[in-house]
Formats: C-alpha cells, sequence, structure tokens
C-alpha cells in the first residue's frame, strides 16, 4: 500500500506541475484552456479504454453523474490555473484542497452522516489559514483575482467529491473506471465544442500549441491525472478513508509547496507558511 501511496502523491505532484506549465508558457486566451482539456481528456480516455473498459456499466445513472463530474472538472481545472496565475502554487493547491468540504457537508445534510468535532474544529481552522493568507502587509499580495478563483475553484472541486460520492453509493465499486471514463469521455466533448464556439467567435488562435513542448505537456497532464485517479481508486478499495485522504492531501501540500519554490522559484513568505500549515492540520482534521 505504501508504493500505491507513493505512486498517487508522485502523480498528482506531475499533474500540478504540468498545469503550472500549460499556464506559463500556453494559457494565452480561455479557447486555449479548452482546446488543451479536449486534448488531454481524448488521451486520458485512451488511457483507461487500455486499462479495459466494460460497456455493460453504460446506464443512464452512471452517465447522468459522469456528466456532473465532467462539467464541475471543467470549471475547476479552469479556476485553479487562473488562481495559479495569480497567486503561488502552494496556497492555491492548499485551499483548492478545500473543496472536500463540500461533499462532507453534503453527507451531513442529505444522509446524516456524523459530525464529530474535529470536523468542525477543522473547518474553523480552514477559515482561520485563510483569513492569515489574505491578511496583513505579507497577504496583501493575495489579491482579490486570485480569492475569486480560488474559492470558485474549491467550490467546483467539492462538486466534483459530490459526484463521486454519489457515485460510490448508487453505482457498484466496479464500474469506477468505467464511471472516470465517462466523465473525462464527456469532459473532453464538452471542452472541444466550447473551445471551437470561442475560436469562431472570437477570432482565437491556437497555433501555438503546434509544438513539441506543448505535446510533452499535454501528455504529461493525461498520464498524470489518468494515474492518479486510478492509484487512488486502488487505495479506495484497500486503505481505510481516514487513512487515505489525510496522507494524499497531506503530502500533495507539502510537495506543491517544495514545487513552488523549487522549478517556478515562487516566494513563500512566513505569512503563508503559518496559513499553510493551520490549513495543512484543518484538511486532516476534516479528512478524519
Amino acid at each position: 500500500m505504501i508504493i500505491l501511496f507513493v505512486i498517487a502523491i508522485l502523480f498528482f505532484t506531475f499533474q500540478n506541475i504540468s498545469f503550472k506549465q500549460f499556464n506559463l508558457a500556453y494559457m494565452k486566451n480561455t479557447a486555449s484552456y479548452f482546446m488543451f482539456n479536449a486534448i488531454y481528456f481524448t488521451i486520458i480516455c485512451m488511457i483507461y479504454a487500455v486499462v479495459g473498459i466494460n460497456t455493460s456499466f453504460f446506464e443512464f445513472s452512471i452517465v447522468s453523474l459522469a456528466l456532473l463530474f465532467a462539467t464541475s472538472f471543467i470549471a475547476a481545472m479552469y479556476f485553479y490555473m487562473k488562481a495559479m496565475e495569480n497567486g503561488p502554487l502552494g496556497l492555491s493547491f492548499l485551499f483548492f484542497s478545500a473543496g472536500m468540504l463540500v461533499p462532507i457537508l453534503f453527507g451531513i445534510i442529505f444522509y446524516n452522516e456524523p459530525a464529530p468535532p474535529h470536523r468542525l474544529a477543522g473547518l474553523v481552522l480552514l477559515f482561520v489559514a485563510f483569513f492569515i493568507s489574505v491578511r496583513g502587509k505579507e497577504g496583501s499580495k493575495m489579491n482579490k483575482k486570485w480569492i475569486t478563483y480560488i474559492l470558485l475553484g474549491s467550490l467546483s472541486n467539492g462538486i466534483i467529491g459530490v459526484a463521486i460520492k454519489l457515485c460510490r453509493i448508487v453505482i457498484s465499486e466496479d464500474a469506477l473506471t468505467e464511471f472516470l471514463f465517462l466523465g473525462f469521455g464527456q469532459a473532453a466533448v464538452i471542452s472541444l465544442i466550447i473551445g471551437m464556439v470561442i475560436i469562431g467567435k472570437y477570432k482565437s488562435k491556437i497555433t501555438h500549441f503546434c509544438a513539441l513542448p506543448f505535446a510533452a505537456v499535454a501528455i504529461m497532464a493525461a498520464v498524470s491525472t489518468a494515474g492518479g485517479n486510478y492509484a487512488m481508486l486502488l487505495l479506495s478499495l484497500n486503505v481505510p478513508a481516514l487513512i487515505q485522504f489525510p496522507v494524499t492531501n497531506g503530502s500533495l501540500v507539502i510537495t506543491s509547496i517544495i514545487t513552488s519554490r523549487v522549478v517556478y522559484k515562487e516566494q513563500v513568505t512566513k505569512q503563508h507558511l503559518l496559513a499553510i500549515l493551520i490549513g495543512l492540520i484543518a484538511i486532516i482534521m476534516l479528512s478524519l
């Protein structure tokens, strides 16, 4: 199981790097984002098809939940990339991960799941971390655009969690790979349609995609996304959630800080480190 954890963390770390790299080098306009999605989502579907897909699971319930997953994933990644454009990677990933609040609250409200005190404390700590990150002299560097994008990204990420939660409630565990295949497949179609409409209406250009480095970024994004999600599915079948999510989310916050500092030379202030530490504790408490 330790190997699976390492694999999942590495995959999602490279996913963060690929998204950041796309954002820096290829996010020239809105059409760029949607056409990039159409390309790398298609590659993800090809990967899952090679792994093996059972089409007998393609029922209305799984298709509809996969559509919810698709639309929320498109929105989440867009807002996350825009947040990285306007703020540091470490903090952006921290509060993007905080989207887990949405499926937690969904379960409490609609499925009468327990709300233990440590989760309520984690919620309070999360708000404290966010307050610290956007207040004061150092926090003033976090502009209003970053705040807006990361809140919208966190909400969209939370809806992804709701779709997955509903999938595991109403659909057989044997169909989880098919769920991801349908989700990314629909996301590819939606992204392609929106991208083509934007290109036609605003005459946007995506000629900068025609280069070998772009292909490398798209493939890395696809492989890391497909591999990370598949590893998490395998972990979910063998490891309790109270271990799986604190370990993976906590580790990814740490790797995102290291990546932002070492790879992208982003300045991590003492105030941001404090916010990240408190937020990390909050995420672990919320996951338990």
